[in-house]
């Protein structure tokens, strides 16, 4: 079964001072090459979507774009309309999307949304869920279901919970809420819970 992978780094950044989160160093390390380590091994190619320092990232994987013109500053979704008209991506039977700023990703991510999927058969989006909160931005989905994400946005909408709403996702159980933490500002790497 072919599984890939999209990493989500178009963000603005603004709760970071404007930086580039995916490039931002924690523990010496870029955030992105966190996540790459950690998918690498559960999936058969990683693409990022990027809207700046794309030759940075290109270092990291040779499948790199940026969000097409008319979704530009859309937020995560534009990624996903981008990402809607890539063959490449298109290909897989499943597609893993994941935020660059969660650098603890469990290393069983994918065979825990497998399992679930082949509980669901039906089912064509899933996203993570922990005991304290859903995590909306970790997600597993069909790749045809990416088209979706264009009307959604041609509507007004915005958000990826209520994109994963519309195509009826489920949550998927993971144990651990320090897997998906996620550092959107110099404060939270401080944290030492995180």
């Amino acid at each position: 079964m072919k599984i890939n992978a999209l990493i989500l780094a178009g963000g603005q950044g603004s709760r970071m001072g404007g930086a580039d989160k995916g490039l931002v160093l924690w523990q010496g390390r870029a955030f992105v090459d966190y996540v790459i380590d950690c998918i690498r091994p559960q999936v058969a190619h990683i693409a990022i979507s990027a809207n700046r320092n794309l030759e940075q990232y290109a270092r990291r994987s040779p499948h790199v774009f940026a969000d097409a013109r008319q979704w530009q500053h859309l937020g995560p979704l534009a990624a996903l309309c981008t990402a809607a008209s890539d063959f490449q991506l298109a290909s897989a039977e499943w597609l893993l999307i994941v935020p660059c700023d969660t650098p603890k990703l469990p290393r069983d991510l994918v065979a825990v949304f497998l399992a679930a999927a082949q509980k669901s058969p039906l089912c064509s989006a899933f996203y993570a869920q922990t005991d304290a909160q859903p995590h909306y931005s970790v997600i597993f989905v069909r790749p045809q279901l990416l088209p979706a994400t264009i009307s959604y946005l041609n509507a007004g909408a915005r958000t990826i919970r209520g994109w994963l709403q519309q195509q009826r996702a489920r949550a998927v159980h993971f144990k651990h809420e320090a897997d998906f933490a996620n550092y959107n500002s110099p404060q939270d790497m401080e944290n030492p819970s995180c």
